[in-house]
């Protein structure tokens, strides 16, 4: 896509990817960055491969001319390109899988869970509950949940 220089249109300030890391991270970045500037699409794709450098900057030189019809289909083109790169989509699953080591702390484990619950959108809280029970150490603080019929995430952390 061809467009003319927009006069108001900054350079995206912001680390150029390399291919080296979640190619949908940066395009979120960008993204963030050019809706501020309300540009048009050819003005999204001619200022994207100022943001690469090392692969994806030969990748993107490696392109055809003129064969980006928009910025989507680039969108997916740069995606699919650095897809091995893509962070792994985490399910609740992952929850099943952390549990409380013989040794390790209360502390230690409620940490633990929390920040990867952090990285789940979208978790039923009856889920997050069952899946920090579940991956409890056998003790009295299980037994204590249990007993008190705690029901959500938020009254299982002030018994903590």
């Amino acid at each position: 896509m061809s467009a003319p220089k927009e006069p108001k249109v900054k350079t995206p300030l912001m680390d150029a990817y390399d291919g080296t890391f979640d190619p949908d991270m940066h395009l979120i970045a960008y993204r963030h960055h050019m809706y501020v500037q309300g540009t048009s699409e050819a003005t999204w794709c001619k200022y994207f491969p100022a943001t690469l450098k090392g692969a994806a900057a030969k990748w993107y030189e490696r392109l055809p001319n003129g064969s980006i019809t928009s910025f989507r289909e680039l969108e997916t083109l740069f995606s699919s390109r650095f897809m091995a790169q893509k962070e792994e989509k985490r399910t609740s699953m992952h929850l099943g899988r952390l549990q409380q080591g013989q040794d390790e702390t209360l502390r230690s484990y409620v940490k633990k869970f929390n920040m990867e619950a952090s990285r789940l959108p979208d978790l039923p809280n009856g889920t997050t509950l069952d899946k920090f029970v579940r991956g409890l150490g056998k003790g009295t603080f299980k037994f204590d949940l249990i007993k008190k019929n705690v029901r959500t995430m938020a009254d299982a952390m002030n018994e903590v």
